[in-house]
């Protein structure tokens, strides 16, 4: 079971909390652009992603895409799964291979009764996401270019890896249509603001293949005006 030693939630649990959690809730495989929900589908087990990206789309009352979430490894989804009547708001998506661990609520009972640590982790998990959509919230009011240099700080931190001293790699699926549905933006205003990271020397790539400047970046951020 090579999933269950992926980084992430499985790294919070011992070797035999991910043995016992792997044998009681099978993996299962999605491949690239496959749904793992749509909108309205009953919310009837909690998904661990194990391996993948998964992004969560709505449609805007205009009928545009927008990004609301990229769960990577680690991510907890349908966390309201307990609830009988509980339905999913947003579509889930794999941006290439995605392998998951779903959990029902027949397997959490088990789960809870054997393996008491892992629900703690899940509330851990769960918390830093709150957090994280807190700060979305926070940054929701503020110009394009301070979303979009925030959005790609924060998949850096969480799908990047340092390839030099400064500079970032950040390689996803993801088009500057995803990048401006993340933002909340046109794909036109996020290839302007792209233009203008270029040019202060910040970000480096384009088509899902990014290079980036982390600290400097943060620290443009930092003094960027609140304002368009």
């Amino acid at each position: 079971m090579d999933y269950l030693q992926q980084p992430g939630f499985m790294e919070r649990l011992s070797e035999h909390e991910r043995t016992r959690l792997g044998q009681i809730c099978p993996p299962k495989t999605y491949r690239r652009s496959e749904h793992l929900f749509r909108v309205g589908d009953r919310c009837d087990a909690l998904t661990i992603v194990i391996r993948g990206q998964i992004k969560l789309t709505r449609l805007t009352p205009l009928g545009q895409e927008r990004i609301i979430f990229i769960a990577g490894e680690g991510d907890l989804l349908g966390t309201n799964f307990l609830d009988p009547k509980a339905r999913f708001h947003s579509d889930g998506v794999c941006l290439g291979e995605v392998v998951i661990c779903p959990v029902s609520r027949d397997h959490i009972e088990h789960v809870a009764l054997e393996l008491p640590n892992v629900p703690l982790r899940l509330a851990e998990v769960l918390s830093e996401r709150l957090s994280h959509l807190e700060d979305q919230l926070e940054l929701s009011s503020a110009p394009v270019l301070l979303r979009l240099g925030q959005a790609l700080l924060w998949l850096c931190t969480r799908f990047g890896r340092e390839v030099e001293e400064g500079w970032w790699e950040l390689s996803l699926e993801l088009r500057q249509e995803d990048l401006a549905a993340l933002c909340g933006s046109t794909r036109v205003t996020v290839t302007h603001s792209l233009g203008f990271l270029r040019e202060q020397g910040l970000v480096e790539g384009t088509r899902g293949s990014y290079r980036i400047r982390r600290r400097a970046l943060e620290r443009y951020l930092e003094i960027t005006p609140w304002q368009d």
